[in-house]
């Protein structure tokens, strides 16, 4: 593709050129026999020939146009294509879902896949967080955890089964009133580039200072935004440019806590980090998570002691499931990647 791109640029900016040259010559010898003749000026021979020049400048960008065709059909094929698409979540059937409710959350023989013909991404996968409860879900990377989250955020619908929350199918909400109850970290979070305070102000516009105060002490951030000149004025950059990739998990937490949900749901909040970083954000994560039922969606194992319960998931289904002490003792999954 690139390189007929670039060979029909070469041919359009060669033919290009040499049209403009015959052209301009043509004007030349046809204005000097005109001016010889007495029919034309020579202020009005230079004119014409500055003329011809500015007509062949206007269509000079289109032969790049041309070479860029082909990728432009293409790029239009696929745009069309997302908005052919039907959507992941179907329309409400009813409003006024309780916000002040029980937040349990149960999940009900949840199958979810991406197409007709894909494999099921979640295969009757049953789990429960009680209220206050913080529940991790861990397994190998493709195992179907970020589908759960997903699910839970109203991103996703489910194929069959249900997710409740106090007892209501969230399914049957809106997305913002469920994402209301609800609030998530997600493994790659995003930051604007604007301040700290605008950043952390896209979960409650209307939220004071204190709040947010309130809310980065919470996520630990506190000091850190304390010890920077411009407080929270601190202008970052995107994707949180200028942030260590604790901080901006801990703005992310910040962020999610200033909604006050129900509901936590930290999507693998430790990706990326060193093992370091990593231990001291998880049990910030963990202890700011304290009093929410939480999902903790992990393939790390980094803190699984503090958790209530932990589910163990491969291939779309629960294989495993107990606190970390009784997984430990049970042959299986857990334990033989725990010992390495």
């Amino acid at each position: 593709m690139e390189r007929r791109d670039a060979a029909i640029l070469g041919f359009g900016a060669g033919a290009t050129a040499l049209i403009t040259g015959l052209t301009v010559w043509a004007a030349l010898l046809l204005g000097v026999t005109a001016v010889e003749g007495g029919t034309l000026s020579a202020v009005s021979l230079a004119v014409l020939v500055l003329t011809t020049l500015a007509a062949f400048e206007i269509v000079a960008p289109l032969p790049a146009v041309a070479a860029k065709l082909g990728a432009i059909r293409a790029s239009g094929a696929r745009l069309f294509g997302v908005l052919d698409a039907p959507p992941s979540v179907a329309p409400p059937a009813r409003t006024g879902l309780e916000p002040d409710g029980d937040p349990t959350v149960r999940v009900r023989d949840l199958r979810v896949r991406y197409g007709p013909e894909e494999p099921w991404a979640l295969d009757g996968v049953d789990l429960e967080i009680p209220a206050g409860w913080t529940v991790a879900v861990i397994g190998p990377s493709g195992a179907g955890k970020s589908t759960l989250a997903s699910v839970l955020l109203r991103f996703r619908d489910p194929e069959a089964g249900r997710v409740e929350i106090g007892g209501t199918d969230v399914t049957a909400y809106p997305a913002d009133e469920v994402r209301a109850l609800v609030s998530g970290v997600p493994q790659d979070p995003h930051v604007f580039a604007s301040t700290l305070r605008e950043n952390l102000r896209l979960a409650r516009p209307g939220a004071e200072d204190d709040e947010l105060w309130a809310a980065l002490r919470r996520a630990r951030l506190a000091d850190e935004v304390t010890a920077m000149p411009e407080g929270l004025d601190t202008r970052v950059g995107t994707h949180g440019l200028g942030l260590s990739g604790g901080m901006v998990q801990r703005l992310a937490l910040a962020r999610a806590l200033l909604a006050s949900p129900r509901v936590l749901v930290l999507d693998e909040p430790t990706a990326h980090l060193d093992p370091d970083t990593r231990d001291a954000v998880i049990d910030d994560l963990l202890d700011a998570a304290e009093g929410y039922s939480t999902l903790l969606i992990t393939h790390d194992l980094a803190g699984l002691e503090r958790v209530d319960r932990i589910y163990v998931v491969r291939e779309g289904r629960v294989i495993q499931s107990g606190t970390h002490a009784e997984l430990s003792r049970e042959e299986g999954w857990f334990r033989t990647v725990s010992a390495h």
